[in-house]
């Protein structure tokens, strides 16, 4: 049985959502120098990316979100883990992942 594409979407809303939660309260240096909140938030940033790689063709057409970005993303967090600009990460959590969600609830809310 196939899987219902929209429980990856609200999985890299939930995650997407927690790594925000993550740094609610933080300022970039207060990140920077945090390195559990990195953690954790990269953690949910890679699961992001997994879920995409399981979200469809089809859909992701529907959905204007950088899909390619956000699996190059999960696979320099994976493989080049220590290479990872801490700045952009967090850009990404503040900036990017707001439009990610609004963007999935807007094609997850009844037409």
């Amino acid at each position: 049985m196939k899987k219902d594409q929209n429980v990856y979407l609200r999985n890299i809303l939930d995650k997407a959502n927690e790594a925000i939660l993550y740094c609610n309260g933080l300022s970039a240096a207060d990140f920077l120098m945090d390195e559990k909140t990195q953690s954790a938030v990269i953690m949910k940033l890679i699961v992001i990316g997994e879920e995409s790689k399981k979200v469809s063709e089809m859909i992701k057409k529907k959905i204007d979100v950088p899909w390619k970005l956000i699996l190059g993303f999960r696979n320099m967090a994976v493989h080049e883990y220590l290479d990872l600009d801490l700045k952009q990460v967090w850009f990404t959590v503040n900036k990017d992942l707001p439009k990610l969600i609004k963007t999935i609830e807007k094609y997850l809310s009844p037409k």
